[in-house]
């Protein structure tokens, strides 16, 4: 793996901590209130940019090379949890790429840490590059992702 992708900044979710007062009604009948402090905590993920991904996969789709173009074909084909289960074979047929393209570019983008092979037919797209859904299911996506990843670096 190049060293510019060990480098990349890691996704964090920061904490919002707000504490303000306010008045509820305690008893709707008699119209009773009572002050108590509110705490409200909101999460957000830091260190990412959102994308529309139909608006970048037409601009990249007309500027880039048959690399790119599968790469951009994996993330619109790619199942729930990143997951793509298909054999070149059919990386090729449905992307209308040439077996040969697909051959050379998997293992880049393996080495790139785009993507990672879990086992014959079945890769995986790192939730740190793309992800569609919330930030609790990515970071559990994202764990799956990384023990795969360390695993193959085992073997």
């Amino acid at each position: 793996m190049s060293k510019n992708v060990k480098e990349r900044k890691r996704t964090i979710t920061r904490k919002k901590l707000k504490i303000q007062r306010d008045v509820y009604v305690t008893d709707k009948l008699t119209g009773e209130t009572e002050k108590t402090q509110v705490i409200e905590i909101e999460e957000r993920d830091a260190n990412f940019h959102k994308i529309w991904l139909n608006h970048i996969i037409m601009s990249l789709d007309l500027i880039g090379n048959q690399k790119t173009r599968l790469a951009l074909w994996l993330t619109e084909n790619m199942e729930f949890n990143n997951m793509i289960i298909m054999t070149y074979e059919k990386m090729a047929k449905g992307s209308g790429i040439s077996i040969e393209t697909v051959k050379i570019t998997i293992p880049l983008l393996i080495e790139g840490g785009f993507l990672i092979r879990i086992h014959a037919g079945a890769y995986q797209i790192n939730p740190d590059v793309i992800f569609k859904g919330e930030g609790d299911t990515r970071m559990n996506i994202l764990l799956k992702y990384n023990k795969s990843a360390a695993e193959n670096e085992k073997t």
